[in-house]
């Protein structure tokens, strides 16, 4: 047990303050948010009981210094992270904590430090006299805009709790899609270094050797063995010049393609692409919907709705496609008509928006539909994950066949020049 020395307001606004052991920082805030007061200040009260344990020292040095060095600028927070919080977050006020209670709890039983800072800095401003959603937006690479109009719509309407809920639960399901396409991504990824590998391999040493084996010139063997042969050669001849290259190629990529002038060229082409098309249109109309129904029933306009939702869409052509929409909306059309105009977004999507706005539900048809369409996006994954290593290895037993067949017709000439030379 420690003591600890506390200052408070109570629910006259009055100051109070005293001590009261408890077994860590976070029972003792809850066991003053029980009483009904505000705590302003808690600390551990050392001079009684002596000093911490030379673990207890070191183990708070390293934490401190690790909190010390996630300023403001270097705070790094993952989704996973981030639905953490906001998961606890709402919980606590579930149960009845204050706002600076629920911060300060909810920092103390984290364990990821650039978290654990967050959440103090929060806490400070928040008591500085700031409300939760303005101090939220001073952090604009952790929290999205979104998020901090979803809780801004929460303080005003004094439902804090139920929006974090809902905010809880899209990152969770962001998280848990993520994760399933990091996973999709694995095992073709290594399936396809390990077949890139031995191709080359093969073809750079093994083809040479069995070529220069059989003693045969290499102007009499066949088509397919000079080809490897002429492959190879290449390979060992400008190596340097194909790692420059191949280096040259995912640097270009990265730098044109991922982040400059062609990224409305790549994301259209993705769309166009078969399999992989169908999996972002559902991914991007479950993100869509869910967004929107979540900023709808928060009691968000539309057309202010879709400026907030259209920078949760990741691929740049159905993010212009949000765009349009909003602009069809304020000249007074509907949803759903320029929904299925843009011929980007499912069906399914587009009916149930109709049915939402004809019967004045919108928000449940559009979390109906984010739900459905989350699930596909699941099925979906499930099938590019079986489909395509089953591709690349038919695609790589194709390669590794043509070199066995060259090979082998190698040294079938090999044996009939040989039994000719004989007879």
């Amino acid at each position: 047990m420690a003591r600890f020395a506390y200052k408070a307001l109570n629910n006259f606004g009055a100051d109070v303050s005293g001590e009261l052991e408890a077994a860590d920082r976070s029972v003792a805030l809850r066991e003053l948010s029980l009483q009904g007061v505000n705590v302003v200040d808690l600390a551990e009260d050392r001079g009684r009981w002596g000093l911490l344990s030379m673990r207890g020292i070191l183990s708070a040095r390293k934490t401190q210094k690790a909190e010390a060095e996630a300023t403001p600028e270097k705070l790094r927070v993952s989704v996973k992270q981030l639905a953490t919080i906001t998961r606890q977050l709402a919980v606590s006020l579930e149960a009845g904590l204050p706002l600076m209670n629920a911060l300060d709890v909810v920092g103390e039983e984290l364990d990821h430090a650039p978290s654990k800072q967050l959440l103090r800095e929060l806490g400070e401003r928040v008591q500085q006299g700031a409300s939760l959603s303005d101090a939220l937006a001073e952090y604009p690479k952790i929290f999205s805009v979104m998020y901090v109009h979803l809780v801004k719509v929460g303080e005003t309407g004094g439902m804090l709790d139920a929006v974090l809920t809902q905010l809880a639960d899209m990152l969770e399901r962001q998280t848990e899609l993520r994760e399933r396409v990091k996973t999709a991504s694995i095992y073709p990824a290594i399936l396809l270094l390990v077949g890139l590998v031995s191709v080359v391999v093969i073809v750079a040493f093994i083809v040479p050797r069995i070529v220069e084996s059989l003693g045969v010139e290499p102007r009499l063997l066949p088509l397919p063995t000079r080809m490897l042969l002429g492959i190879s050669g290449f390979i060992w001849n400008h190596w340097l010049i194909l790692f420059v290259l191949v280096a040259g190629g995912v640097i270009s990529f990265r730098q044109f393609v991922l982040r400059g002038s062609g990224r409305l060229w790549w994301d259209r082409t993705k769309l166009r692409t078969p399999i992989l098309g169908r999996l972002i249109r559902q991914l991007e109309a479950a993100r869509f919907a869910r967004s929107l129904g979540i900023l709808a029933r928060g009691g968000v306009t539309i057309t202010e709705a879709l400026i907030v939702v259209r920078d949760t869409i990741q691929n740049l052509i159905m993010r212009d496609a949000v765009y349009k929409l909003a602009e069809s909306i304020k000249s007074g059309e509907s949803v759903a008509k320029p929904l299925q105009r843009s011929r980007l977004f499912p069906p399914l999507l587009i009916q149930m928006v109709r049915v939402g706005e004809n019967t004045g539900r919108l928000d449940e048809m559009l979390l109906r539909s984010a739900a459905v369409h989350e699930a596909e996006v699941r099925v979906s994954l499930d099938r590019f994950v079986n489909i395509l290593p089953v591709a690349m290895i038919l695609l790589l037993a194709g390669v590794i066949g043509f070199i066995v067949g060259a090979l082998v017709l190698a040294i079938v000439e090999f044996q009939t020049t040989g039994a000719g030379a004989l007879g």
